[in-house]
């Protein structure tokens, strides 16, 4: 915080935009530390007061399911009253979030062994070229050869592997389907 926003500060609107926000009491001591370099004391009671106000917008059932569906983690700053729901959100969105990296996982592995797949056409492409160039030597004929062949190996691993992950793909897909349509929150 700057010297004018200490100076200015509503510290109990400051503590409710925290608690709003999901923040920690460790974000008082942070504004109470940046207050202090100028010699501005923070009120405690207001910030504390206002943090408790937000923290009963932030701990709601559906906040927990917004903030589980998007990766957030969880600090545990909700009172005991309000957590329980909070926390059956937060857990049936974050259900929906492991469900969906692992989808994503899996497209980009996906991805990444089918730019490998097309490197390795586009080297045996050009190792061809130079097999049938005349000015290619029996030795170097021998030499492209044997690197064809070792690509092409690689090339059906490659097959191979993005089959198996194409499988998997449509398992998970289906699976992140079905924790969408268990789910009793709107999408």
């Amino acid at each position: 915080m700057s010297e004018d926003e200490c100076q200015m500060a509503d510290w109990q609107a400051v503590g409710y935009e925290d608690g709003a926000a999901g923040k920690g009491l460790g974000y008082m001591g942070r504004r109470r530390e940046a207050c202090a370099k100028y010699g501005i004391q923070l009120n405690t009671n207001a910030y504390r007061s206002g943090r408790d106000e937000g923290l009963e917008l932030f701990c709601t059932e559906l906040r927990g399911f917004a903030e589980g569906r998007s990766g957030e983690n969880y600090n545990g700053v909700c009172p005991a009253d309000l957590e329980g729901l909070f926390l059956r959100g937060y857990g049936a969105g974050r259900d929906i979030f492991m469900a969906r990296s692992a989808v994503n996982a899996i497209a980009t592995a996906i991805h990444d062994l089918e730019l490998e797949r097309d490197h390795l056409l586009d080297d045996m492409t050009e190792m061809s070229a130079q097999l049938v160039q005349d000015e290619t030597s029996r030795d170097e004929r021998i030499a492209l050869l044997a690197d064809i062949a070792r690509l092409k190996i690689r090339h059906t691993e490659l097959e191979i592997e993005i089959g198996g992950l194409m499988f998997s793909l449509t398992q998970r897909e289906a699976e992140y389907q079905a924790i969408l349509d268990r789910s009793p929150y709107h999408q």
